[in-house]
Order: structure tokens, then sequence, then C-alpha cells
């Protein structure tokens, strides 16, 4: 399209007529698109087949350089939110040799978008190769992916882009040597067809090179340990991080793969950097989307926050804000649960031998864990996803499957809006709990400080449940609660606030650049 940017026309030349016409269908002025003016099915494949051939020949990791345009644009995950695309795009302008983008995976699923997403993102590869970089995210696997996308990309040899993190085994030059595209699937390991000695570890150990980037989350503990949260990647330390950078001479690690309040996060001493592109992911106001441009010589980042239908989501209060996440993650975790109903069913029949259709709270907790494999406090839970059995305190279980989440008592606040209020004081809360001022919460300490709040709740807590509540709390499980666990497992974010500086304005207004 020879007026995209200004730019188009050299370009362009390089392109069948066909590529031209459908970015022109796919360009940003066109956001409603009417039926008559959709894609021909023959375009979609055509732009697919042409896509595959190229990114087919792109290595493992893409080689950024920002010598001519002197600053690159990263985009997070997009999730099929076409609108959040096209506000980048007003905002940051149209990809171009002068103006690259790197676009870090998780183009597809979660919105109703995902095909025009994928499709506009791969328009504009192959009209501007040199302007944009597609990295694999974990979303894009088995069939949405088939093995084309490259696994990162390193801007000016001094930045690396990922879509979720590294791990402590996590080298760059296996990375770049090994064949991604047998990689159909990060989920299932590979099955090694050679009878070699030692070749089904090797297999194993290069596919985890993949399966680390993709799904690993950074954790503000030093260390490496397998993300049971998710069930695959890593949660990597700040020393990994250290160790990583260090290692390769890099500045500093972007990655995505995780919403943030605010569209970004900067971690481990700022040498992480999460950034997230799709705004109101969870529901309507929930979060900001956010990219990052990379500028000078040092790439030094830069944020720029948006959200789209910015005028509706300002209406909304904080409280009604925390309450739309809130059910939005109680809705997918109900999933999750269904999805495991006749293995949770048979734990929970394990602990009723009489058929009552009771059991206590902890077995109910217990089962959920192991079966789910989901390390989350299901105590504090519970009334958001099963019945209680008023005269006895037991979990009604066969509760747990209904389809319609029992609603809080109107007098009742959520936890999180009981947290929010007494934020402030959290810490001071674990100074009085801590009597020695060792910086450590024990078991004894926190029980004494639940004996003196017994006094004033209407349902003291069971021994067992002091356990359960504190264990929680232990993240490292050590035997004993730090204050970065302690604030952590009450932490929330102001999405009223973005994380730094930025634009907060709708999607027809140009953003502000803030440098971080």
């Amino acid at each position: 399209k020879t007026e995209i940017n200004g730019q188009g026309a050299h370009c362009a030349v390089h392109m069948t007529p066909s590529i031209r016409t459908r970015l022109a269908l796919s360009s940003p002025t066109c956001a409603c698109i009417p039926s008559q003016q959709r894609l021909h099915a023959k375009y979609v494949a055509s732009i697919l087949k042409e896509a595959a051939a190229h990114l087919k020949r792109l290595p493992n990791l893409n080689q950024a350089s920002t010598a001519l345009s002197k600053q690159i644009t990263i985009c997070g995950d997009l999730h099929g939110k076409l609108e959040d695309l096209l506000v980048v795009f007003h905002k940051n302008g149209l990809p171009s040799a002068e103006n690259p983008y790197v676009f870090n995976g998780d183009f597809v699923d979660r919105g109703k978008k995902g095909l025009e997403v994928l499709l506009l993102l791969l328009s504009c590869l192959l009209i501007f190769p040199d302007g944009v970089y597609l990295n694999r995210g974990n979303h894009e696997d088995h069939i949405m992916n088939a093995r084309w996308l490259p696994l990162g990309t390193v801007v000016n040899n001094k930045v690396l882009v990922v879509h979720g993190g590294i791990s402590n085994i996590t080298d760059l030059e296996w990375v770049r040597s090994l064949d991604r595209h047998k990689y159909v699937s990060l989920l299932r390991p590979p099955v090694t067809e050679s009878s070699a000695p030692g070749a089904e570890l090797i297999d194993k150990m290069e596919w985890k090179q993949v399966f680390d980037i993709l799904w690993s989350d950074p954790q503000g503990i030093e260390g490496c340990v397998a993300n049971t949260l998710r069930g695959a990647g890593t949660y990597f330390g700040p020393d990994v991080t250290e160790q990583f950078l260090k290692k390769h001479k890099l500045l500093y690690l972007v990655r995505s793969h995780e919403c943030k309040p605010g569209g970004y996060e900067l971690t481990h001493g700022n040498k992480v950097i999460t950034i997230f592109s799709a705004s109101n992911y969870y529901e309507l106001g929930s979060n900001k989307g956010a990219y990052v441009k990379l500028v000078g010589p040092q790439l030094a980042p830069h944020f720029v926050q948006f959200t789209t239908a910015a005028s509706r989501a300002k209406r909304l209060t904080f409280r009604q804000r925390v309450g739309l996440v809130e059910s939005s993650a109680i809705r997918e975790l109900s999933g999750k649960i269904l999805a495991s109903k006749e293995q949770l069913l048979e734990e929970f029949k394990k602990h009723d031998p009489e058929n009552t259709g009771l059991i206590t709270v902890t077995q109910w907790c217990t089962a959920l864990e192991t079966r789910t494999g989901l390390s989350i406090p299901w105590r504090m839970l519970r009334e958001k996803l099963v019945n209680m059995d008023a005269a006895s305190g037991k979990v009604e279980y066969a509760s747990t499957f209904q389809e319609h989440i029992p609603g809080k008592r109107a007098s009742e606040a959520t936890v999180a809006e009981t947290l929010y209020r007494n934020k402030s004081s959290l810490e001071a809360i674990f100074r009085i709990i801590d009597k020695d001022n060792s910086g450590y919460i024990t078991m004894e300490e926190f029980s004494d400080a639940c004996a003196l709040l017994e006094e004033h709740l209407q349902n003291p807590l069971s021994p067992e449940q002091l356990v359960d509540i504190c264990s929680s709390m232990d993240i490292n499980k050590d035997g004993s609660v730090d204050l970065n666990e302690f604030l952590e497992t009450f932490r929330l974010v102001d999405m009223g606030q973005g994380g730094g500086g930025g634009d907060d304005g709708d999607d027809s207004s140009p953003g502000e650049e803030t440098p971080k």
C-alpha cells in the first residue's frame, strides 16, 4: 500500500499485487470493516503460505539492529485484541525499517480477533521484513504455531527479547543451533528416535531450552525452581538473571507472558522488563496495555501506556475493577476445576467413607491442590468456589462443580478490598508479629498473633487453619515467613495508578513516552 507511512512505495515493489491489496484491507484505518470488504479466503491462504515460507528461513533468534532507526518498539501479549494493536499503530506509527517492531508472542487466544491480529502482523512482516520481528509465545503452540516462529530476538547484541524468560540452564548458543521446527507442542516432552546412549536425555535438555524461554516467570527470591502455578517453565530469581546477562554480555531482558495492571513492570534491579500489550485483559478496566521503545545507543527503555474504551473504564471505581479481575479469575479457576472433576470426586470420596457429602476444609483444599497441581490459597477462596454446611462447618464438596459461583454476602467485603484498605499498614503488622525482630515470622509467632485476633473474631481459626495459612505465606518453604513473602501474600496493585509514567489516553489520542 504505497501511501502507508510515506514509506510503502519503495518497499512494496518487491511484493505481489495481492499482498499490497491485503495490507490495504488490513490497514488500521479499517478498524470496522464492512462485510463487502472482508478478506477473501484465497488471500488469507496466500498470506499464510508466503509468511510460512519466510518465517521458516529465519534463525531461531532474530538479530535486530537500531543502526538505521535509532530505536525499536517492543509489544507484549496481544491475545487476539485487534483494538489494542490498532491503538499501538495509531500512537507509534506503522512498522518500517525506520520504525521497527518486535512482537513478543501470544498474538492469539482469549480475544475475539486472533485471526485478524495474526494476518495484520504477517502482512506487515511480508512488506517490511526488516521492520517486523515476530517471537513465538507459549500460546503459539501445536496447530496454531506450525513450528514457524523464531524463539526470540536480540537487539544490537545487548538486549534479549523472549516471551517467558530464562532458567539456570538457558544457553543462547544452544538455542541458536537447535532445530525449532521439531517442537510442534512444548507441552509434551519429545520422544527421541535415536537408540544411542544418552540420546533421550540430550533431546529433553534441548526441549527444555525452548520450554523455559516460552513459559518462565521472574521471582523476587534467588534461585530457579519449577513453576508450579503454570505447571510449565521455571521461576527464576535475580541471581539467575545476573549470571545469564553476564555470561552473554547483555544489558537486560525483555519478556511478556504476565498481565500487569499498568501494562509493564520492572524487576530484578530493572534488569528484567515485563511488557503486556492487551488492555482490559480480564474485564473492562482491569488493566492498561503498554509498549516499550528502546532508544539510543544504550537502548534506554521508554514506556507508553494505553487503554482501549478508556472513557468507560475510567467510570469504574477501584473496588469495581478489583471485583472484575477477581470474578474473571474465579471463572477461569472454575474451568480448571471442572476439567479435573472425575479425579476430584474420587479424591473427595476417599475422605467421605459414609457418603455424607461433607468433608473438612483441609481435606477439600488438599484434594484440590493435589489434583489440579495449583498451589494457591484454596482456603481463602472457598467461599467463592463451594458451599459450606452451616451446622458442621464442613464443605459440601459436590457444590465444587456447580456452574454458578456463589456470590458473597452483601455485608461481606472481599479479601482484596479488606487488604487494600490496610495495605499501608502491612509492614507495621509484620513488625508487630515478628516479636524477636529477627526479620522472620515463625509459626509460633503467627499463632500468638492469631490468638490475639481471635478475641475480636466471630469465628476463631482452628489450629489446622493457622498452619494452612502460615504455610501458604511461606513461599520458599523454609519454615518461616520473611517480609517479602508476607507482602507478596497480600500484594495488590492499585489499578488506578500505572507502574511509572506514560499515556492514559483513549484509543484516539497520541501517547506520551515516559523514560524509566
